[in-house]
């Protein structure tokens, strides 16, 4: 299935991914909070999104809400790490972005079919992605509310 083996180029090329990203993350000027921290920091947290990308697309992940969970205590330690919520949804985006970028770099796709449940895929990815920048803002917002 042509999902798995998106998943397997994503999960392979993590680190090919991670560093275009964290370059471009890091150079921006619309994202300069992150240089706030460390690269590595960064990088291991790019990293771990595109690494268990198929984790986070389970079912049982999202029923659990264990997705809402990890992105709203994102969204709480960028808050504290002083990272502005535009810049921390601007990552999330690029994160995205980037991923899509590289399947098409890699002509990944032979035939209509294929792009056709590389669409379906898209879908999943930007549903995890929309439902990652919701909890990480409500996260964000929670601590601000605190103040």
């Amino acid at each position: 299935m042509i999902y798995s083996k998106l998943i397997q180029l994503i999960e392979n090329n993590a680190q090919e991914l991670t560093k275009r990203l964290c370059k471009d993350l890091l150079s921006r000027e619309e994202t300069k909070s992150y240089r706030k921290l460390s690269e590595d920091i960064v990088c291991e947290r790019v990293f771990d999104v595109y690494s268990k990308l198929d984790k986070w697309l389970s079912k049982e992940k999202q029923a659990s809400g264990e997705v809402q969970k990890y992105y709203t205590d994102l969204g709480k330690k960028r808050y504290k790490e002083g990272i502005p919520l535009h810049e921390v949804v601007l990552a999330l985006m690029l994160i995205k972005r980037h991923l899509w970028l590289y399947v098409r770099e890699k002509h990944f796709f032979d035939s209509t079919y294929e792009c056709y449940q590389a669409l379906e895929m898209n879908n999943k990815v930007v549903l995890f992605f929309d439902r990652a920048i919701y909890f990480t803002t409500m996260g964000y917002e929670e601590e601000l509310l605190k103040k």
